[in-house]
């Protein structure tokens, strides 16, 4: 997955009952960053992966591209 619409940032945020300036707060992000985001969404792997661990608290699968140490 490479984007976040801002309809979907909208519903996960509903959903797990967060709010802006909590994001902000916790994720040491400004409230303007998070409200473009909340407008516009976020698009690349990075970026998609980083907003869902915020709003869900697991960043998802991880891609291939990631190096994992054992």
């Amino acid at each position: 997955m490479n984007h976040l619409s801002a309809q979907t940032i909208q519903h996960l945020m509903r959903k797990h009952h967060k709010t802006i300036r909590g994001i902000a707060k916790d994720w040491n992000l400004t409230l303007k960053r998070v409200r473009y985001v909340r407008q516009h969404g976020v698009e690349g792997d990075v970026f998609v992966m980083d907003w869902l661990e915020i709003l869900t608290g697991d960043p998802g699968p991880m891609p291939s591209w990631v190096a994992r140490r054992d």
